[in-house]
């Protein structure tokens, strides 16, 4: 008997991932606004929470067997860029090189 591969194809957990990622850079550019909950002095939280759930999303889709991996592994990237500069630049300060 022969096995039959999987189609893989591109859900909406793929999308998702791609998306948040754009949505993560497109809030860093932004001014930050006042609505609901969310103020300018916790805006930072906000766009670090979005990276976090980024991530989260990107790896389940690339986990999945079903799932293509292009769209999950950019919004993995994406976000994992976002934290990774932050790290980095914490860790400039904690050095005192800024």
């Amino acid at each position: 008997m022969e096995d039959v591969p999987i189609k893989k194809r591109t859900t909406f957990l793929g999308f998702l991932a791609f998306l948040l990622g754009i949505l993560c850079i497109v809030m860093i550019f932004i001014k930050p606004v006042e609505f609901g909950i969310v103020t300018v002095s916790n805006w930072f939280l906000v766009i670090f929470g979005v990276a976090v759930l980024t991530l989260i999303v990107s790896l389940i889709g690339i986990a999945k067997e079903t799932e293509r991996n292009f769209f999950p592994v950019i919004g993995f990237i994406i976000s994992m860029g976002y934290i990774v500069f932050w790290l980095v630049f914490f860790l400039l300060i904690l050095m005192g090189v800024m």
